[in-house]
């Protein structure tokens, strides 16, 4: 169910969308449930302890490992609304509309009792100021941090921003301070054991032959994101499917299908830009 917020975003509510529909990346969702459960099964011991929840929490790391995902979970999980918006569609050439925007953004998310912002590329949205030649920019950094310091939490309720970026060094440095993003989470290319749960995700009821061996196939994938993975098992369940409209016989999934998929496909992410992301992580 797709809903319209008033001029601004995208509000849905995915609650089918769970954290066991992500593969793997189990230590960082058992921080981000951590981080974002305890306050609502504990209040009080919060209370009591003068804990504050994050108001904001950022993922980063390269494109295609899950992040839009795992904020869809935390919405799912938790059963709030969730608003995901564009940082092309808050942006404004005309003076103070943009401003608004995020007002009506913020406000929107307020009105319901448990809520979670998501903007994507949100680099784009709060770049390093001196960086930016924008005087929308100027203007719209601020009022981001303004909306950030007084993003409460409901009683009873939760209100979370969560931000993902592909270039967390692009970020203007005020929106990284406490009280904004308290919480920065890498999310990085899929490990071994990562790699098999996508695999099974992925090739669920699917008629896969006897030479398939997801172990090896998951060594061959060392390196490639969660997005490549599964772009690469649709494209080796095509080949039977073209073939069968061509030839009208059905036949399994084979291991030269994967053979010829893989020897086509490489990882989207180098690994200049993995090193880069692990000197920079927070």
């Amino acid at each position: 169910l797709r809903l319209k917020a008033p001029e601004v975003a995208s509000q849905e509510r995915p609650f089918k969308v769970k954290y066991e529909d992500i593969g793997g990346l189990e230590p960082e969702v058992r921080r981000i449930r951590e981080m974002i459960e305890l306050p609502l099964k504990f209040p009080d011991l919060f209370a009591r302890l003068h804990i504050e929840p994050p108001k904001g929490v950022l993922l980063y790391g390269p494109p295609g490992t899950g992040k839009t995902l795992i904020a869809r979970a935390v919405a799912g999980e938790i059963e709030a609304a969730f608003f995901t918006v564009k940082p092309s569609e808050i942006m404004s050439k005309w003076v103070g509309e943009a401003e608004q925007n995020v007002q009506k953004l913020f406000a929107a998310a307020r009105s319901h009792s448990r809520a979670v912002i998501f903007i994507d590329e949100v680099e784009a949205l709060v770049p390093k100021r001196r960086s930016s030649g924008s005087t929308v920019m100027q203007r719209v950094v601020p009022q981001i941090l303004a909306e950030l310091e007084g993003f409460q939490q409901n009683q009873g309720g939760a209100l979370l921003f969560i931000g993902a970026t592909n270039e967390p060094w692009s970020l203007d440095p005020a929106v990284l301070r406490p009280g904004r993003f308290d919480e920065k989470v890498y999310i990085g290319l899929p490990d071994p054991a990562a790699r098999r749960r996508i695999l099974e995700l992925n090739l669920a009821e699917r008629p896969l032959a006897a030479d398939i061996d997801l172990d090896n196939l998951t060594i061959r994938l060392t390196g490639y994101s969660g997005a490549d993975i599964a772009n690469i098992c649709r494209k080796a369940c095509a080949i039977p499917f073209v073939e069968g409209i061509q030839s009208g016989v059905a036949r399994d999934v084979v291991w030269a299908d994967f053979e010829m998929v893989l020897a086509a496909v490489r990882p989207s992410v180098s690994q200049k830009e993995v090193d880069r992301y692990n000197n920079y992580r927070f």
